[in-house]
């Protein structure tokens, strides 16, 4: 594995940690500033992160994660190597809108978007 690669995957997981931080898992965020610049960080790595076996596996992990925001975020980024699993994780997320609030609303959108074949590509690399 590439130092490249290893340092795409401390900075997905580092920047997963923030962002439970900063969201409850109702999915409110107390700094949208800050989130949406978390986001773009994550973003950046998503390709680096998916296209190495360490990567995915790395991801994988993050699909029990008991912060709803880590498992939200870690389901999208599978969705490109192992539909089914990240799908499961979604589905769960997007049915419980009462105990996961915003989180379930955008859940749902990212299995919409990815079902009419709209889901944004990770960033290139």
């Amino acid at each position: 594995m590439s130092d490249a690669t290893t340092l795409a995957i401390e900075r997905y997981l580092q920047t997963l940690e923030e962002m439970a931080a900063v969201a409850n898992d109702q999915g409110f965020v107390s700094s949208t500033r800050r989130w949406d610049l978390l986001v773009d960080r994550l973003r950046a790595d998503e390709t680096v992160v998916g296209e190495s076996p360490e990567g995915r596996t790395a991801v994988e992990s993050l699909l029990t994660d008991p912060r709803t925001t880590v498992r939200l975020r870690a389901a999208t980024t599978a969705l490109t190597w192992d539909e089914a699993r990240a799908r499961d994780v979604l589905v769960e997320i997007r049915e419980k809108p009462n105990l996961y609030g915003l989180s379930s609303i955008n859940a749902k959108r990212v299995l919409l978007e990815h079902d009419a074949g709209r889901l944004d590509p990770p960033a290139p690399s």
